[in-house]
C-alpha cells in the first residue's frame, strides 16, 4: 500500500529573498490514492513583453508590478487539478483503466475551454490560458496514469532505480528549435513575433512535422487538438518505493542521483531548490 508522504508547492526562492509574494502558476491536489499537479504556462507581462526568470531585486520588483494578476494560467491548473481529482474520485477502484483516465482529463481539458471562451487572442498578453499537467490514481500495485508538456511522474525502486517516467512532449520542439529550427531562422524569446509563433504554430498542433516526426507540443487549453498530446499510462507497482509527481520546475532536482537521494530521505529540503517547483510523493509502506 501507497500513502503520500509529501505534497508542496513552494514559490521562487528569489522572491522569499526579498520578501515579495509572485503570483503562483503550479497547482496540485491529493485525496487519497488520487493526485494531480498542474503548471500553468508562464504569461507575458501586462505591457506584452517576456516574464525572464528574475536574478536581482529590480528584476524581482518588475515581475511584482507588471504579472498579470490574476492569472489565468493559475486559474487553468487549478481547474485542472481539482476537476481531475473530483472527477476520478466517482470510479470504483476495480472501475479504472487507462480508458478512464483518459476520459476524465479530456473532459478536465474541456473545462478549461470555459475560461478561454470569448477571448479574443493575440497570443501575447492575451494568450490562451493552458497548464502542462501530470496525474494518476493508484490502485493496488498498479498506477494508471496521465501527462501532457513537462511535469512529470516518476517511479524509483527501494534502491533508487528510475522503474518509470513520463513523456515530457516539450522536449521534442524544444530539440526541434534548438538543433534545427534555429539553424535556418532568427529566433530571440523577447521578441514578440517569435513567440506568437511558437505558440501559434507549435502549441497544440499535430500537423507541424519535420521529416515526419512531430515537433510540435501539448498544453491544456480547451481546445481538442491538446489531447493529441495526452499520454496514459498504467504502470505496474511490484518493485516500486516511490512514486513522485513534480512540476518542471523540480526537473534539476531528478536529473542528480545525490539530489533524489536526499529529497527521497527528505522532501522538505525542496525549499532549498530555486524557481517555482511543486512535488508529490507517496512511499510504500512496509
Amino acid at each position: 500500500m501507497f500513502s503520500c508522504k509529501f505534497a508542496h508547492m513552494y514559490d521562487n526562492k528569489i522572491f522569499l529573498k526579498y520578501h515579495k509574494k509572485p503570483v503562483a502558476e503550479d497547482y496540485f491536489k491529493v485525496e487519497n490514492n488520487i493526485f494531480c499537479v498542474a503548471d500553468g504556462v508562464t504569461r507575458d507581462s501586462v505591457d506584452e513583453q517576456a516574464v525572464p526568470y528574475p536574478e536581482t531585486k529590480q528584476e524581482v520588483e518588475e515581475w511584482i508590478e507588471k504579472y498579470p494578476k490574476p492569472s489565468g494560467a493559475y486559474e487553468a491548473a487549478k481547474i485542472c487539478a481539482e476537476n481531475f481529482v473530483m472527477y476520478l474520485s466517482k470510479f470504483k477502484a476495480e472501475e479504472i483503466t487507462t480508458e478512464i483516465v483518459s476520459k476524465v482529463i479530456k473532459k478536465v481539458n474541456h473545462d478549461i475551454l470555459e475560461i478561454n471562451k470569448g477571448r479574443k487572442i493575440n497570443y501575447l498578453k492575451d494568450d490562451l490560458y493552458c497548464c502542462e499537467a501530470v496525474g494518476g490514481i493508484i490502485v493496488g500495485n498498479k498506477l494508471y496514469c496521465f501527462s501532457i508538456g513537462d511535469c512529470h511522474i516518476t517511479v524509483f525502486s527501494k534502491e533508487r532505480k528510475i522503474l518509470f517516467t513520463t513523456k515530457n512532449n516539450h522536449k521534442q520542439f524544444e530539440d526541434y528549435l534548438n538543433d534545427i529550427y534555429i539553424k535556418h531562422h532568427k529566433f530571440d524569446w523577447n521578441n514578440p513575433e517569435d513567440r506568437i509563433m511558437v505558440r501559434r504554430d507549435y502549441r497544440n498542433n499535430p500537423d507541424q512535422k519535420y521529416r515526419g516526426k512531430d515537433v510540435s507540443f501539448g498544453a491544456l487549453s480547451g481546445e481538442k487538438e491538446a489531447e493529441y498530446y495526452i499520454d496514459v499510462y498504467e504502470v505496474d507497482l511490484d518493485k516500486a518505493q516511490y512514486i513522485c509527481a513534480y512540476s518542471d520546475g523540480c526537473e534539476p532536482i531528478f536529473d542528480n542521483d545525490q539530489k533524489i537521494e536526499k529529497i527521497l530521505n527528505n522532501p522538505e529540503s525542496l525549499k532549498e531548490e530555486g524557481k517555482e517547483r511543486t512535488l508529490i510523493l507517496f512511499e510504500k509502506e512496509d
